[in-house]
């Protein structure tokens, strides 16, 4: 099974390169460090498993397995993620993802996880499966958006963000102090998964916060 690796930071990506090495059935064949490579690089080499970190500089890792999975570039994407609560879980599976292991799992649940994606099974974190479970169940079948968990000031602030205002202008908007609206902007990118704002327009407009 040829496998691809995305994450930014270097000591994540060697700890994965380091389990993956130990395996006899997969072989690692790229790594990526933003979502960006992280479709190139699904592109070019073919991998037949992608194990890729939810937060990403720029695109996010959500982001980038939509892409990935539009393309067909790979059906087996298993996300990593420090989040545990259902609006990323929920998107990581719309995005196409087969997985989602939280980061505070061993490294044998991330081996039993690998095993089940290149088996062609899901699997999900024991923390996290509830919420796959209630997403399956929700009779209304429409998938939550991210945005929804952010606070009525939170989606101001984003909205503001994706028309191009610079924290002193949504301050102005707002009649907020401009520390307020860096606060606001960290709490944005930590909860979406994104270290851009390029990354928070494109789901500002993906989630119709933004029309343009």
């Amino acid at each position: 099974m040829r496998a691809l690796v995305v994450d930014d930071h270097g000591v994540m990506r060697a700890g994965l390169r380091s389990l993956l090495e130990s395996r006899d059935d997969v072989t690692l064949v790229g790594e990526a460090k933003n979502g960006e490579e992280a479709i190139e690089q699904a592109e070019r080499l073919k991998p037949e498993l992608i194990l890729m970190d939810i937060e990403l500089p720029g695109l996010s890792g959500i982001l980038a397995a939509e892409e990935i999975t539009r393309q067909q570039y790979c059906d087996r994407i298993l996300m990593l993620s420090a989040h545990e609560t259902r609006n990323f879980v929920e998107s990581a599976l719309r995005a196409g993802a087969r997985g989602y292991v939280v980061k505070t799992s061993s490294a044998q649940e991330l081996q039993t996880a690998i095993d089940a994606v290149c088996s062609g099974r899901c699997y999900m974190s024991p923390a996290v499966t509830h919420h796959a479970v209630g997403a399956v169940a929700d009779p209304s079948g429409t998938p939550a958006s991210p945005i929804s968990s952010l606070s009525r000031r939170e989606q101001e602030v984003l909205r503001l963000i994706a028309d191009g205002l610079g924290n002193k202008e949504i301050a102005g908007e707002l009649n907020l102090s401009p520390r307020t609206i860096e606060t606001h902007r960290a709490n944005l990118m930590r909860k979406l998964g994104v270290r851009k704002v390029s990354g928070l327009v494109r789901i500002a407009i993906r989630d119709g916060l933004l029309t343009a």
